[in-house]
């Protein structure tokens, strides 16, 4: 029968590339064994409580202590930005903890599911945008980094604390997924505290100045762009999540998994967030020089976490990118097989690792600026795949897919999937009028008082736009290749995630919790 399987497979093109085949290396292994392809049963591991800690612990950082500066700095109070980074963050990561029910169900990385969607090719745009992505939060990270540690030891520079903090996050990156959880772990209960001991600094420290008390609304405009920041910086999250939920065995609870990510991110972020929009209403330098002016607050002691607390970030963004350069070449034979994947592992890492740093070493004088573009353009392109791939998982295929096919052209995918592709080029263009960057300001925005509305618009236009479509193509396309998928392969799932439907209820899936 496993002959009779694996002949199919690779006649259809599939065997070569992501279908896993058993465990190669002994468990206990120091260096992660796999990278892109399907996590077997057998491998699964890990409980829901885990996923809080490497939440907590990833977004216990100091971007978002400097994002909650930016709250401040744009125009808000005290009251109404804590307002609206709760809101943002909520409304993110209520999102994003939906994508990572994909991994536990599919075993694959959430770049590569969304060939379910857009089709093999179709779907490559999407990678090239997270690889972006990755680069871009981990150049952001390291020179927060970099200024930290600068306060702290200003006989280093910048650009060399730079390189020295990003060894820790190369190394932990390499060995992969089991020691980043363990790592987590420690860093939860470390950043719980410092973040206690914070506020309890910032609370004795003084008060709030007179122009960011009270309870008055400064601007819709501005608490509508403060959600929006918080809002695609808990999304932007959604390409990574399921990279870190898909070894937790398939008949995990859904409602412990989402409530631990959930919880685990937006308590973490919302805090340190807090913590710098109150301190930037305290301190007049916070604005210009947030890090100088949490030192001024807490002591020097608070700039080595800092710097500490983007490792994880940093690790996570190097793994998830190598993740997306991977799948950009699976379709290559030699890159997917067993054989390779230490050596695609390391050199993805690395070439992220690399772009990453020349780009934090060479624009680290102008980040505040550069990173609040960044994310405003974020905004543009991932809110509408945003919406296409949860609407088409939880909604069109009810988590139903054929794994192996997300790993070749020739699967009942395809190359391309036209009506996905059109439905998120017409959403970036229904976007356009509603945007308010520094390069360009919609003809809808001065209507709206200046506010930013097109990820709003960009979530509600794929969302309506892509269903209707989506079902009738699901209703008339037959499944080519029909008993390649998980119910055909007949090995007690080995090759993939057991044939149960994704969206059965919670009470059916708490076996082995």
């Amino acid at each position: 029968m496993t002959i009779r399987v694996r002949f199919r497979l690779r006649k259809a093109g599939i065997m070569s590339t992501g279908v896993t085949e058993h465990a190669d290396t002994p468990p206990g292994t120091l260096v992660e064994r796999h990278h892109i392809d399907v996590i077997p049963e057998e491998d699964r591991q890990g409980r829901p409580r885990d996923q809080f800690t490497l939440w907590f612990a990833t977004n216990a950082n100091v971007v978002n202590f400097v994002l909650g500066g930016l709250a401040i700095a744009f125009g808000l109070n005290l009251f109404w930005a804590l307002v609206a980074i709760v809101v943002g963050n909520v409304l993110g990561m209520l999102l994003t903890a939906l994508h990572a029910w994909q991994g536990p169900r599919l075993g694959v990385p959430q770049m590569i599911q969304s060939r379910g969607q857009f089709g093999f090719y179709g779907a490559s745009f999407i990678m090239l945008a997270s690889i972006v992505l990755d680069i871009g939060y981990l150049a952001a990270s390291q020179v927060l980094q970099g200024d930290s540690l600068n306060l702290l030891v200003p006989s280093v520079s910048v650009p060399w604390w730079i390189l020295i903090v990003t060894l820790p996050s190369v190394a932990l990156a390499i060995i992969g997924y089991r020691w980043i959880h363990v790592t987590q772990r420690v860093l939860t209960a470390v950043f719980g505290v410092v973040i206690v001991v914070a506020l309890i600094q910032a609370a004795a420290y003084g008060s709030v100045q007179d122009a960011y008390r009270g309870f008055a609304l400064p601007s819709g405009a501005v608490l509508i762009a403060v959600i929006g920041l918080f809002f695609m910086n808990m999304l932007s999250w959604a390409p990574y999540v399921s990279d870190y939920s898909r070894y937790l065995p398939s008949n995990v609870s859904f409602a412990r998994t989402f409530t631990a990510i959930f919880s685990g991110a937006v308590v973490s972020t919302t805090l340190f967030a807090a913590l710098g929009a109150w301190i930037t209403t305290m301190v007049p330098i916070a604005s210009s020089n947030p890090l100088a002016a949490v030192a001024k607050v807490s002591g020097l002691w608070i700039l080595f976490f800092m710097a500490l607390s983007q490792v994880p970030g940093d690790t996570l963004n190097a793994y998830t990118g190598m993740m997306a350069v991977a799948g950009l070449g699976s379709n290559v034979r030699t890159m997917m097989a067993r054989r390779s994947r230490q050596a695609v592992r390391l050199t993805g890492i690395l070439v992220i690792f690399v772009i990453g740093t020349v780009l934090a070493m060479v624009g680290y004088s102008s980040f505040l600026t550069s990173f609040e573009n960044f994310i405003n353009v974020l905004l543009f392109f991932f809110v509408p795949w945003s919406a296409i791939n949860l609407v088409d998982y939880y909604l069109i295929k009810r988590g139903d897919y054929d794994v192996p096919s997300f790993f070749t052209p020739s699967g009942m995918y395809g190359k391309i999937q036209w009506w996905p592709c059109a439905c998120y080029v017409i959403t970036l263009a229904a976007q356009v009028p509603f945007l308010d960057q520094t390069f360009y300001t919609g003809p809808f925005v001065k209507d709206l008082g200046g506010a930013d509305i097109s990820w709003i618009v960009g979530f509600a236009v794929a969302s309506v736009l892509y269903a209707p479509g989506a079902w009738r193509t699901r209703v008339r396309r037959p499944r080519p290749g029909a008993g390649l998928g998980r119910a055909s392969l007949g090995v007690d799932g080995a090759h993939g995630p057991p044939r149960q439907d994704a969206m059965a209820p919670p009470t059916t899936l708490r076996k082995g919790v």
